[in-house]
Protein backbone atom coordinates (compact mmCIF):
# COMPACT_ATOMS: atom_id res chain seq x y z
CA UNK A 1 0.00 0.00 0.00
CA UNK A 2 2.92 2.74 0.92
CA UNK A 3 4.44 1.58 -2.46
CA UNK A 4 1.17 2.56 -4.43
CA UNK A 5 0.90 5.77 -2.54
CA UNK A 6 4.77 6.43 -3.21
CA UNK A 7 4.35 5.99 -6.46
CA UNK A 8 1.29 7.97 -6.69
CA UNK A 9 2.82 11.17 -5.36
CA UNK A 10 6.06 10.57 -7.71
CA UNK A 11 3.54 10.40 -10.78
CA UNK A 12 1.75 13.77 -9.63
CA UNK A 13 5.48 14.77 -8.82
CA UNK A 14 6.44 14.16 -12.22
CA UNK A 15 3.12 15.44 -14.20
CA UNK A 16 3.46 18.97 -12.75
CA UNK A 17 7.22 19.04 -13.23
CA UNK A 18 6.47 17.95 -17.31
CA UNK A 19 3.92 20.58 -17.23
CA UNK A 20 6.14 23.40 -15.86
CA UNK A 21 8.77 22.65 -18.22
CA UNK A 22 6.08 22.58 -20.97
CA UNK A 23 4.75 26.28 -19.86
CA UNK A 24 8.49 27.70 -19.59
CA UNK A 25 9.62 25.89 -22.87
CA UNK A 26 6.83 27.69 -24.76
CA UNK A 27 7.71 30.94 -22.88
CA UNK A 28 10.84 30.48 -24.10
CA UNK A 29 9.76 29.50 -27.54
CA UNK A 30 7.97 32.77 -27.48
CA UNK A 31 10.58 35.09 -26.21
CA UNK A 32 12.84 34.06 -29.12
CA UNK A 33 10.37 34.76 -32.17
CA UNK A 34 10.48 37.72 -33.95
CA UNK A 35 6.64 38.79 -33.21
CA UNK A 36 7.05 38.66 -29.40
CA UNK A 37 10.23 40.51 -29.80
CA UNK A 38 8.52 43.25 -32.19
CA UNK A 39 6.87 45.00 -29.00
CA UNK A 40 4.24 47.33 -29.22
CA UNK A 41 5.09 50.62 -27.79
CA UNK A 42 2.02 53.89 -26.62
CA UNK A 43 1.52 56.47 -29.40
CA UNK A 44 3.47 58.68 -26.83
CA UNK A 45 6.41 57.27 -26.76
CA UNK A 46 6.72 57.57 -30.83
CA UNK A 47 5.06 60.57 -31.23
CA UNK A 48 6.96 62.62 -28.43
CA UNK A 49 5.95 66.19 -27.65
CA UNK A 50 9.26 67.15 -29.00
CA UNK A 51 9.31 65.07 -32.63
CA UNK A 52 5.59 66.26 -33.31
CA UNK A 53 6.81 69.94 -33.10
CA UNK A 54 9.88 68.62 -35.57
CA UNK A 55 7.20 67.03 -37.88
CA UNK A 56 4.90 70.38 -37.55
CA UNK A 57 7.36 73.12 -36.73
CA UNK A 58 5.07 75.84 -38.56
CA UNK A 59 1.91 74.78 -36.95
CA UNK A 60 2.06 77.95 -34.57
CA UNK A 61 4.08 80.48 -36.97
CA UNK A 62 2.19 83.87 -37.48
CA UNK A 63 1.51 83.13 -41.22
CA UNK A 64 -0.06 79.94 -39.97
CA UNK A 65 -4.31 79.83 -40.51
CA UNK A 66 -4.14 77.62 -37.49
CA UNK A 67 -1.56 79.42 -35.20
CA UNK A 68 -2.71 78.18 -31.63
CA UNK A 69 -5.41 75.58 -32.67
CA UNK A 70 -3.85 72.60 -33.28
CA UNK A 71 -1.87 71.04 -30.20
CA UNK A 72 0.15 67.65 -29.28
CA UNK A 73 -2.36 67.49 -26.21
CA UNK A 74 -5.26 67.22 -28.50
CA UNK A 75 -3.73 65.05 -30.89
CA UNK A 76 -2.59 62.58 -28.27
CA UNK A 77 -6.21 62.41 -26.42
CA UNK A 78 -8.17 61.89 -30.00
CA UNK A 79 -5.62 58.74 -30.81
CA UNK A 80 -6.95 57.84 -27.50
CA UNK A 81 -9.98 57.25 -28.14
CA UNK A 82 -9.10 54.49 -31.20
CA UNK A 83 -7.18 52.10 -29.43
CA UNK A 84 -5.64 50.67 -32.10
CA UNK A 85 -4.69 53.70 -34.09
CA UNK A 86 -0.68 53.27 -33.96
CA UNK A 87 -0.64 50.83 -30.99
CA UNK A 88 -0.35 47.39 -33.22
CA UNK A 89 2.61 45.50 -35.11
CA UNK A 90 5.03 46.22 -33.79
CA UNK A 91 7.18 49.15 -33.26
CA UNK A 92 8.60 49.28 -36.81
CA UNK A 93 4.60 49.23 -38.06
CA UNK A 94 3.31 51.65 -35.42
CA UNK A 95 5.74 54.41 -36.91
CA UNK A 96 5.20 53.95 -40.33
CA UNK A 97 1.08 54.20 -39.99
CA UNK A 98 1.96 57.74 -37.94
CA UNK A 99 4.25 58.58 -40.84
CA UNK A 100 1.48 57.55 -43.53
CA UNK A 101 -1.64 59.35 -41.16
CA UNK A 102 0.42 62.59 -40.68
CA UNK A 103 1.16 62.59 -44.40
CA UNK A 104 -2.38 62.31 -45.48
CA UNK A 105 -3.24 65.22 -42.37
CA UNK A 106 -0.12 67.79 -43.75
CA UNK A 107 -0.75 67.26 -47.58
CA UNK A 108 -4.48 68.45 -46.72
CA UNK A 109 -3.67 70.89 -44.18
CA UNK A 110 -0.24 72.55 -45.64
CA UNK A 111 0.05 76.42 -46.61
CA UNK A 112 3.93 75.47 -47.67
CA UNK A 113 5.48 76.11 -51.15
CA UNK A 114 9.02 75.21 -52.55
CA UNK A 115 10.94 77.75 -51.24
CA UNK A 116 8.90 78.15 -47.97
CA UNK A 117 11.39 78.52 -45.52
CA UNK A 118 12.30 75.11 -43.69
CA UNK A 119 11.21 73.67 -47.44
CA UNK A 120 7.40 72.42 -48.97
CA UNK A 121 6.96 69.80 -46.17
CA UNK A 122 7.53 71.60 -42.49
CA UNK A 123 3.96 73.46 -43.34
CA UNK A 124 1.44 71.17 -41.73
CA UNK A 125 -1.26 71.91 -39.80
CA UNK A 126 -1.36 75.37 -41.29
CA UNK A 127 -5.68 75.34 -41.82
CA UNK A 128 -7.79 74.53 -39.90
CA UNK A 129 -10.90 75.16 -42.11
CA UNK A 130 -11.43 76.27 -45.50
CA UNK A 131 -11.16 79.96 -46.41
CA UNK A 132 -14.16 81.94 -47.92
CA UNK A 133 -15.68 78.47 -49.32
CA UNK A 134 -17.61 78.87 -52.72
CA UNK A 135 -20.36 77.09 -51.42
CA UNK A 136 -22.42 75.24 -48.63
CA UNK A 137 -21.46 71.58 -49.50
CA UNK A 138 -25.25 70.81 -49.26
CA UNK A 139 -26.32 67.92 -50.99
CA UNK A 140 -29.99 65.96 -51.18
CA UNK A 141 -29.27 63.19 -48.11
CA UNK A 142 -31.64 60.99 -46.91
CA UNK A 143 -29.97 60.02 -44.30
CA UNK A 144 -27.49 62.68 -43.39
CA UNK A 145 -30.24 66.16 -44.66
CA UNK A 146 -28.56 69.32 -44.09
CA UNK A 147 -29.37 72.00 -41.83
CA UNK A 148 -31.20 75.18 -43.37
CA UNK A 149 -27.97 77.45 -43.45
CA UNK A 150 -25.13 75.29 -42.59
CA UNK A 151 -21.79 75.02 -44.65
CA UNK A 152 -20.41 72.19 -44.75
CA UNK A 153 -17.32 73.25 -45.98
CA UNK A 154 -13.86 71.63 -45.21
CA UNK A 155 -13.05 72.01 -41.43
CA UNK A 156 -10.46 69.61 -39.63
CA UNK A 157 -7.27 67.78 -39.88
CA UNK A 158 -8.89 65.87 -42.87
CA UNK A 159 -10.74 68.28 -44.71
CA UNK A 160 -14.83 67.27 -44.43
CA UNK A 161 -16.50 68.40 -47.09
CA UNK A 162 -20.60 67.80 -47.46
CA UNK A 163 -23.18 66.86 -45.14
CA UNK A 164 -23.11 62.84 -46.05
CA UNK A 165 -19.51 63.20 -45.01
CA UNK A 166 -20.36 65.27 -41.55
CA UNK A 167 -23.22 62.96 -40.87
CA UNK A 168 -21.80 59.34 -39.81
CA UNK A 169 -18.17 61.08 -38.34
CA UNK A 170 -20.80 63.20 -35.98
CA UNK A 171 -23.05 59.81 -35.38
CA UNK A 172 -19.67 57.89 -34.72
CA UNK A 173 -18.07 60.67 -32.32
CA UNK A 174 -21.60 61.14 -30.85
CA UNK A 175 -22.23 64.69 -31.79
CA UNK A 176 -24.47 66.61 -33.99
CA UNK A 177 -22.15 67.57 -36.83
CA UNK A 178 -24.98 68.71 -39.18
CA UNK A 179 -26.33 71.35 -36.91
CA UNK A 180 -22.67 72.37 -35.41
CA UNK A 181 -20.02 71.39 -37.86
CA UNK A 182 -18.49 74.37 -36.56
CA UNK A 183 -17.33 71.92 -33.52
CA UNK A 184 -14.95 70.55 -35.74
CA UNK A 185 -12.90 74.21 -36.06
CA UNK A 186 -13.08 75.16 -32.57
CA UNK A 187 -12.16 71.63 -31.19
CA UNK A 188 -8.90 70.81 -31.78
CA UNK A 189 -9.19 67.29 -30.39
CA UNK A 190 -12.46 66.38 -32.57
CA UNK A 191 -10.62 67.88 -35.38
CA UNK A 192 -8.26 64.75 -34.98
CA UNK A 193 -10.62 62.64 -34.21
CA UNK A 194 -12.51 62.58 -36.95
CA UNK A 195 -9.63 62.51 -39.14
CA UNK A 196 -8.67 59.10 -37.24
CA UNK A 197 -12.06 57.77 -37.48
CA UNK A 198 -11.96 57.93 -41.36
CA UNK A 199 -8.55 56.60 -41.29
CA UNK A 200 -9.37 53.68 -38.76
CA UNK A 201 -12.94 52.97 -40.76
CA UNK A 202 -13.65 50.71 -43.46
CA UNK A 203 -16.05 53.01 -45.88
CA UNK A 204 -17.61 49.64 -48.28
CA UNK A 205 -16.35 48.56 -50.32
CA UNK A 206 -12.72 50.08 -49.33
CA UNK A 207 -10.68 49.00 -46.64
CA UNK A 208 -9.80 51.52 -43.63
CA UNK A 209 -6.25 52.84 -44.92
CA UNK A 210 -5.16 51.64 -41.08
CA UNK A 211 -5.93 47.97 -42.20
CA UNK A 212 -3.65 48.60 -45.07
CA UNK A 213 -1.03 49.90 -43.74
CA UNK A 214 -0.80 47.49 -40.87
CA UNK A 215 -0.86 44.55 -43.33
CA UNK A 216 -4.65 43.14 -42.61
CA UNK A 217 -6.26 44.11 -45.81
CA UNK A 218 -5.78 41.30 -48.34
CA UNK A 219 -6.43 42.30 -51.97
CA UNK A 220 -9.09 40.68 -54.25
CA UNK A 221 -7.98 39.33 -57.46
CA UNK A 222 -10.09 41.97 -59.25
CA UNK A 223 -7.88 44.76 -56.92
CA UNK A 224 -4.77 42.45 -58.28
CA UNK A 225 -5.69 43.26 -62.02
CA UNK A 226 -6.36 47.15 -60.95
CA UNK A 227 -3.01 47.12 -59.39
CA UNK A 228 -4.04 48.19 -56.00
CA UNK A 229 -1.67 46.43 -53.83
CA UNK A 230 -0.77 46.72 -50.41
CA UNK A 231 1.22 49.92 -49.62
CA UNK A 232 0.32 53.99 -49.15
CA UNK A 233 -0.72 54.45 -52.82
CA UNK A 234 -3.56 52.59 -51.86
CA UNK A 235 -4.69 54.79 -48.62
CA UNK A 236 -4.23 57.93 -51.24
CA UNK A 237 -6.73 55.81 -53.26
CA UNK A 238 -8.94 55.50 -50.16
CA UNK A 239 -9.05 58.89 -49.88
CA UNK A 240 -8.73 60.55 -52.50
CA UNK A 241 -8.48 58.14 -55.37
CA UNK A 242 -11.20 59.87 -57.59
CA UNK A 243 -8.81 62.84 -57.71
CA UNK A 244 -5.58 61.46 -58.03
CA UNK A 245 -5.48 57.97 -58.78
CA UNK A 246 -5.64 56.18 -61.89
CA UNK A 247 -4.71 58.74 -64.81
CA UNK A 248 -0.78 58.35 -64.38
CA UNK A 249 1.54 60.19 -62.12
CA UNK A 250 -0.30 63.07 -60.55
CA UNK A 251 1.23 65.94 -58.85
CA UNK A 252 -0.83 66.18 -55.55
CA UNK A 253 -0.40 61.98 -55.04
CA UNK A 254 3.48 62.70 -55.85
CA UNK A 255 3.26 65.55 -52.54
CA UNK A 256 1.48 62.91 -50.33
CA UNK A 257 4.32 60.52 -51.50
CA UNK A 258 7.23 62.97 -49.96
CA UNK A 259 5.51 63.50 -47.23
CA UNK A 260 4.97 60.03 -46.30
CA UNK A 261 8.88 60.15 -46.98
CA UNK A 262 10.09 62.98 -44.80
CA UNK A 263 8.01 62.10 -42.17
CA UNK A 264 8.99 58.10 -42.19
CA UNK A 265 12.41 59.31 -42.43
CA UNK A 266 12.11 61.81 -39.05
CA UNK A 267 10.03 58.85 -37.51
CA UNK A 268 13.04 56.24 -37.97
CA UNK A 269 10.86 54.18 -40.35
CA UNK A 270 13.53 51.77 -41.94
CA UNK A 271 11.26 50.66 -44.83
CA UNK A 272 8.62 52.65 -45.91
CA UNK A 273 6.95 49.52 -48.12
CA UNK A 274 6.08 49.40 -52.08
CA UNK A 275 3.47 50.61 -54.05
CA UNK A 276 4.02 54.20 -52.90
CA UNK A 277 1.99 55.69 -55.98
CA UNK A 278 -1.74 54.96 -57.12
CA UNK A 279 -1.50 56.77 -60.08
CA UNK A 280 -1.48 53.57 -62.06
CA UNK A 281 -4.29 52.10 -60.03
CA UNK A 282 -7.95 51.52 -60.99
CA UNK A 283 -9.68 54.17 -59.12
CA UNK A 284 -11.72 52.73 -56.19
CA UNK A 285 -15.29 53.64 -55.87
CA UNK A 286 -15.74 57.00 -53.93
CA UNK A 287 -16.34 56.95 -50.43
CA UNK A 288 -15.07 59.79 -48.41
CA UNK A 289 -12.75 62.43 -50.69
CA UNK A 290 -10.00 64.74 -48.71
CA UNK A 291 -10.32 67.53 -50.59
Amino acid sequence: MASEIAAATWLTVLMALVAFLSAEGRNLLAEDTPATKTKNKTVEEILTYETFNGIFPHRNDPLSKAQGFYTYESFIQAAGMFKDFATVGGEQMQRRELAAFLAHVARGTTCGFSKATDGPYAWGLCYYQELSPSSLYCKDDFNYPCVAGVSYHGRGAFPIYWNYNYGPVGKALDIDLLNRPDMISSNSTLAFASAMWYWMTPQKPNPSPHSVMVGEWEPTDDDKLGYILPGFGATTNILNGQIECGHGEDWRGQERISFYQTFAAYLGVEDVGENLDCGLQKMMPSGYTVM
